[in-house]
């Protein structure tokens, strides 16, 4: 899924990515390449290669385990912790070092795993692709800092919600991946929405809060900063994650909402 956003002095085309995707995906379709070839810089939500990949790696083992001893039993309610027991047994995980591991740190290492697993790779995600081509010919704008992202996975309000909410998607995650990797393939921006954020927060409105902090507050601040680049006269390629971009609260329908001319090619 891409659009082109412009203002009367500047545009953005924006490309919804996925952190990890099959190798087949490439190459990439000539229009996509064609206005990254064009582009006066590359902006992502965060820069994951180099030292903004140390950055992260230093401050998740920093700040991602739970302190003097701890495990997660004294932090989720009895039916979670047994659920997370469970999956964990019957991955064949290791129980005593994950249930150290803060919540939105060990979500983040299940799901991916499980991925991993399913056969999507980290090294062929969009965002590494585009960092990989930029490779010093082009400047990298981020959009959120490192110490954000963290802070967004650690410092997460209930633990026993999130946790809940991560091994019910992990569970569905047979039925779920597949229509989702194809929508995303096809573009198909109305599915998207629908197979990441309007369905479960139709049948799971408890979830409506993890929602709201992960998609929605993000998304306006991304969008806020995407507004200030279209008032310099530049041409940015933009990758952000595809769900950032659908849906009535997505950056798409901000950048519409703000006056600013929107188009899918």
């Amino acid at each position: 899924p891409v659009w082109q956003a412009s203002s009367d002095t500047g545009r953005v085309s924006l490309l919804g990515s996925v952190l990890l995707a099959f190798p087949e995906v490439y190459p990439l379709r000539d229009a996509i390449m064609q206005r990254f070839a064009q582009a006066d810089a590359l902006v992502v939500e965060l820069d994951i290669t180099g030292q903004g990949a140390l950055e992260i790696q230093r401050l998740m083992l920093r700040d991602g385990v739970l302190a003097g001893g701890e495990t997660l039993e004294q932090h989720l309610s009895a039916e979670v912790w047994q659920d997370l027991l469970r999956y964990l047994d019957q991955q064949a995980l290791p129980v005593e070092q994950l249930i150290r591991l803060k919540p939105g740190l060990l979500a983040t290492t299940l799901s991916t795993l499980r991925l991993v697993e399913y056969g999507m790779q980290p090294e062929h995600g969009i965002d590494r692709y585009f960092l990989a081509s930029a490779n010093d010919k082009l400047p990298v704008i981020e959009l959120e800092s490192a110490a954000e992202q963290v802070g967004l996975l650690l410092d997460f309000p209930d633990p026993d919600l999130l946790l809940a909410q991560t091994l019910q998607q992990l569970d569905d995650m047979e039925t779920l991946i597949e229509p989702l990797y194809q929508a995303w393939l096809a573009g198909d921006a109305e599915a998207l929405n629908q197979l990441l954020l309007v369905e479960d927060r139709d049948n799971y409105p408890q979830f409506e809060v993890i929602y709201q902090r992960m998609f929605d507050q993000r998304n306006r601040a991304m969008t806020r900063r995407l507004i200030e680049l279209l008032a310099t006269g530049d041409d940015y390629f933009v990758v952000v994650g595809a769900g950032h971009l659908v849906g009535e609260e997505g950056i798409i329908a901000l950048l519409q909402r703000a006056g600013f001319a929107v188009s899918r090619f």
